[in-house]
């Protein structure tokens, strides 16, 4: 990499890269010249890759971003069924407790929870979806079921490790929530927290629709607790418009919207 970098920097003619010790930073020159590959690589997505797609079947490659919960919990299987219905179409599912780049082109279509803020993107809403407290009868025989949410404070509770949260919306604080007790089972995963509420080891905060995969799994005071968050889909300009991309994003937007009650838990 190195000397690629080194070969870089002597055909144009400026340095690109300002080296103290093992750090490594971009300069001024190495922005401006990063800017315009940007903009060549844009240029040739939408003026060349696209030529005869009219044409085309759905084929090739779509890599799509989601949350870890709505990644592995619900979006997984209904790729794959879409891969049936279209043999050429190859499906990358990255589901991580992260954000994703459009701009670096991570992936071509991201799931949010963040209303992603303005650039060359096409943003709308994906839907809304309702979180709830969850126990089990396991659960409750051993430690009782809390009827008031001033009672959790006697209780074992699974959630998030605060200081590794990845957006706000997923801080889950008690001037939020009206929970002013700390997680004891603590992790950066979704699928996790179900699974210690599953186990019957604590009591968590968990969105309805995984919650409703689990007939075990038993709401707590509906009507005193209650969360609603949003997801956020996104495309960049220079993609949205190539058939791949087009299938994959209604297929999901479709099938999201057609599930609406499973995400608004009445």
């Amino acid at each position: 990499m190195g000397r690629r970098v080194a070969r870089l920097e002597k055909e144009v003619g400026a340095a690109l890269v300002a080296r103290a010790g093992r750090r490594t930073v971009i300069t001024e020159q190495g922005q401006k010249l990063a800017q315009a590959a940007e903009e060549i690589e844009s240029i040739v997505l939408r003026k060349i890759v696209g030529l005869g797609e009219d044409e085309m079947q759905v084929a090739g490659r779509v890599r799509i971003g989601a949350p870890e919960g709505l990644g592995v919990g619900y979006l997984a299987r209904r790729l794959a069924e879409l891969s049936v219905i279209n043999p050429k179409l190859e499906t990358e599912l990255v589901a991580l407790p992260r954000t994703y780049s459009l701009a670096s082109r991570e992936v071509d279509i991201a799931i949010t929870l963040d209303r992603p803020g303005p650039g060359q993107v096409s943003v709308k809403k994906l839907t809304d979806y309702t979180l709830g407290l969850y126990g089990t009868p396991a659960y409750f025989a051993r430690r009782g079921r809390p009827a008031a949410l001033a009672e959790l404070k006697d209780h074992a509770l699974a959630g998030y490790i605060p200081d590794l949260l990845f957006t706000n919306a997923l801080n889950f604080s008690a001037a939020d929530t009206g929970i002013e007790v700390s997680p004891v089972i603590r992790s950066t995963s979704v699928i996790a927290q179900v699974n210690a509420v599953l186990c019957g080891a604590a009591i968590g905060v968990l969105p309805g629709f995984l919650a409703a995969g689990h007939a075990e799994l038993v709401p707590l005071m509906p009507e005193a607790f209650r969360l609603t968050r949003s997801y956020w889909v996104s495309v960049h300009d220079d993609l949205r418009r190539l058939n791949r991309i087009r299938a994959v994003l209604d297929a999901v937007t479709a099938t999201v919207r057609a599930d609406r009650a499973i995400f608004i838990r009445r």
